[in-house]
């Protein structure tokens, strides 16, 4: 891309290179950029890189009032043309070892673990272990993969690593948590037996690491399937489509996914083109493609089919749909169930195409067949393999949620035992006052998540806005933090939802704020009892912006007016970490269920199921996740026939006043 200097020649080299590489469509909506470009702008890419999301969001504003109506997908066009000019950028900053090179380049590169792991061809876990240096990739092709997706030079990767194909010694298995396991251990003495570990008796010794064994041998059909899966792979990734099959999907992209009222839907219906009659949210076009290219893997790597042959019109081909989903059950031999979901949504995406777009491009297929076909799978039965099994255990007590506190009430003691009273901490000043800052952000932000179960990305891209920042009240500007009467509550805007579309946000603007206070009295979990002393979230939260907060951000480097509201924990990985190594203070509660670790998202499922077997009502479930009761019932709420059938008895028992 290269030797044009005139900033409108460079914009149109731009679209093109995204049109190359990416989305077609967004290509028209990098040239607009012409319309906002502000004046003396002598380096376009220098200038394409220094924009923030804000300015970004800023631009398209600007471009609405110039053209006098919305042009949504702008935004996202030119945060693809950012990240191509970032990739100009030197890369004389990139780090020296291995991992860290690796992170700078998706951060670079603006890819995510799992885009990466679908463009290299690798499993998410082998990526994550690269990723924060617990391995190496074993082989060159696999890193220059890496190089490639990720727009590095060749050998930039390659380079960094030890004596190419040399292992590093890593811990494998159950101790990929060794964080979860030495936390247990070391809080489960102290509640259980009132001793530290070096001084526990040795049987007793015996029983927790007895324990920790059994834990480990706890398996899900789901994770049994994934590791049979990974040892043989077939899919295959999109950029290894031919180009015919790549363009193909491409057009179906844009027809599944151009949103009514745009220019560039009006421009299909005036040229003729295909107009989908329902328009497809990205992350469901995402799991389409994905589904596609383990359809086409299959084809090539174990039927043989010459990659050049590869399209659409073999989904009209019932008997290779049939086969297909015939290998992929067979391949899990009796170890467990094979007829899953997954199966069942593909069969869906191929009848969804047959009804809807096969026809548009003039193919035809058997959907009498399909129809047959997916009634049959159903009929069969599917191995229902709940998300949350790491905390299944949990959600089969009475009460989740009261697990759940607890173990943040002994994460607090724990935290107490290192800084004494929370409201008045005293951070030891030696090593051990980065491991007491950190515990203190945990503590804090498991509670706040468990007050209010929002998804991951409400935590890990929360940021508290240092320019309104003070004593007193103050409002959240661009960030997600606010004070209102003396009590904190958290703000997103409503674009800020996974599912801003739905019904549930039906009446708001996209940028209007959805508030969530700390202080809220009539909140069950507003306090916590700590060895006798009660604490208020609200209390705590003040005391870790004010003290903790700057301390933790000094320390890692992070300054600028938009700091993260835990730092050490914005990014998704981080996060994730975290929850998985600090719900060892549940399992090392008194009598716990054997759970696994387990994520943030599992607090969504916690706290939907302890609502529903408490009030019988899927609806109050949904009311508290901001999310439809389907949406709940499909996949939140754990509530067994026999706990719906206990409550309907005791509210009849209630309305009749407790008598008989």
């Amino acid at each position: 891309m290269a030797l044009a200097t005139n900033p409108l020649d460079l914009i149109e080299e731009i679209a093109r290179e995204i049109a190359n590489r990416s989305n077609r469509s967004y290509a028209s909506h990098v040239r607009q950029i012409a319309k906002v470009l502000p004046e003396g702008v002598s380096d376009l890419y220098a200038w394409l890189a220094s924009l923030d999301d804000a300015a970004i969001k800023e631009l398209a504003q600007k471009l609405e009032l110039i053209e006098g109506k919305p042009r949504p997908h702008f935004t996202a066009a030119v945060k693809q043309a950012r990240t191509l000019a970032l990739q100009r950028q030197t890369l004389a900053g990139m780090p020296p070892d291995f991992a860290e090179a690796l992170r700078w380049a998706m951060e670079r590169a603006g890819l995510g673990l799992k885009a990466l792991a679908r463009e290299v061809g690798v499993d998410r876990t082998t990526l994550r272990k690269w990723i924060r240096g617990k391995g190496i990739p074993s082989s060159l092709r696999a890193v220059e993969r890496l190089e490639a997706a990720l727009h590095l030079p060749p050998g930039s990767l390659a380079g960094r690593l030890p004596r190419f194909g040399r292992q590093r010694l890593e811990v494998r298995g159950d101790k990929t948590y060794r964080a979860f396991t030495r936390t247990f251990l070391r809080v489960a003495s102290l509640v259980r037996y009132e001793v530290p570990w070096a001084d526990l008796p040795p049987p007793a010794r015996e029983a927790l690491l007895r324990e920790e064994e059994e834990r480990w041998r706890r398996l899900s059909h789901r994770q049994i399937r994934v590791r049979q899966a990974q040892k043989q792979t077939f899919t295959l990734p999109f950029r290894d489509w031919p180009a015919r099959a790549r363009e193909e999907w491409n057009e179906y992209v844009v027809y599944a996914s151009t949103r009514p009222g745009t220019g560039e839907r009006a421009r299909r219906a005036l040229s003729g083109g295909p107009l989908s009659s329902r328009v497809l949210r990205a992350p469901t076009v995402e799991r389409e493609l994905a589904e596609m290219q383990k359809f086409y893997g299959y084809c090539v790597r174990v039927r043989g089919l010459d990659p050049d042959h590869l399209g659409l019109n073999l989904l009209t081909d019932l008997s290779l749909v049939r086969d297909y989903l015939g290998w992929r059950v067979d391949r899990y031999g009796d170890a467990v169930p094979g007829l899953t979901r997954t199966e069942i949504l593909f069969i869906a995406l191929v009848k969804k195409l047959h009804r809807r777009y096969l026809p548009v491009i003039g193919l035809q297929g058997d959907l009498e067949g399909l129809r047959e076909l997916e009634k049959r799978l159903k009929a069969a039965g599917l191995d229902e393999t709940e998300g949350y099994h790491a905390v299944e255990p949990l959600l089969e007590t009475p009460d989740p949620l009261g697990w759940l506190a607890a173990g943040i009430a002994l994460m607090l003691r724990d935290l107490s035992g290192r800084v004494g009273d929370l409201l008045a901490p005293k951070v030891p000043t030696s090593g051990a006052a980065q491991e007491a800052l950190a515990l203190y952000r945990d503590a804090v932000l498991f509670w706040t998540a468990t007050a209010h179960p929002l998804r991951a990305k409400h935590w890990y891209a929360a940021r508290l806005d240092m320019d309104q920042f003070r004593e007193g009240d103050f409002a959240p500007g661009r960030g997600h933090v606010g004070r209102r009467g003396g009590t904190y509550y958290l703000a997103y805007r409503v674009e800020e939802f996974k599912n801003a579309s739905s019904m549930v946000f039906r009446n708001l603007r996209a940028d209007d704020l959805v508030e969530f206070p700390l202080g809220d009295p009539e909140h069950p979990l507003a306090t916590l009892e700590v060895e006798g002393t009660r604490y208020a979230l609200n209390e705590v939260f003040h005391v870790y912006l004010r003290g903790v907060l700057p301390r933790l951000a000094g320390s890692l480097g992070h300054a600028g007016p938009l700091l993260p509201l835990f730092p050490g924990l914005d990014s998704k990985a981080q996060l994730s970490g975290m929850f998985r190594s600090r719900s060892a203070y549940v399992a090392a509660l008194p009598d716990a269920p054997l759970i696994l670790p387990f994520g943030p998202h599992s607090l969504r499922h916690i706290v939907a199921t302890s609502i529903v077997k408490a009030t019988g009502s899927f609806e109050a479930a949904a009311n508290v996740l901001l999310d439809s009761v389907e949406m709940v019932m499909r996949h939140y709420a754990r509530f067994a026939p026999r706990d719906r059938y206990r409550h309907g008895w005791r509210l009849y028992v209630q309305t009749r006043g407790g008598g008989r």
